[in-house]
């Protein structure tokens, strides 16, 4: 079976790509390095690589974060990249790295959606993102009273850790 492939770019248009996400990765505050491959990952738009330093962490953009961002009804570039920045916050920041230390993978989801809609300018986006880490708690098995007030707990305690 063949695979689907992104529409060729030309020098242009990849040039516009790789820009929009270097100025949304620094608006973010993403500190290291950014690389856009043009090629399907199959892992939702963009994944973020913890290095040995944080100057060599690596954020990872793929064509299929761009086509998603032309839907209205999911997620921006601007959310997908918010989000990975989350787990670089979850990774660096030297209070919140300690206290999240040992967690389970989901658990990093669920936080890393909730930082990345902490860190949101645009309403929607935070929307989205918060919407993604109760849908991630209720999914786990947590009754919509405990999913509401987990994540206005830690809303509130990553907040102020920030």
């Amino acid at each position: 079976m063949a695979t689907r492939s992104p529409r060729p770019l030309s020098e242009a248009e990849l040039i516009a790509q790789e820009d929009r996400i270097a100025l949304i990765a620094a608006r973010f505050g993403f500190v290291g390095l950014f690389e856009y491959r043009h090629v399907y990952s199959q892992t939702g738009g963009a994944q973020y690589g913890r290095a040995s330093t944080e100057d060599g962490d690596l954020l990872t953009v793929y064509a299929e974060a761009f086509e998603r961002d032309g839907d209205a009804e999911d997620f921006s570039l601007e959310a997908m990249i918010a989000h990975e920045r989350g787990h670089q916050i979850l990774a660096r920041h030297a209070r919140i790295a300690k206290l999240v230390a040992g967690i389970s993978v989901l658990s990093e989801e669920i936080l890393a959606s909730l930082l990345g809609s902490i860190i949101c300018d645009d309403g929607s986006d935070r929307t989205m993102l918060y919407a993604k880490a109760t849908a991630e708690l209720l999914e786990r098995g947590e009754s919509p009273e405990a999913t509401d007030r987990q994540l206005r707990n830690l809303w509130l305690l990553l907040e102020a850790l920030l």
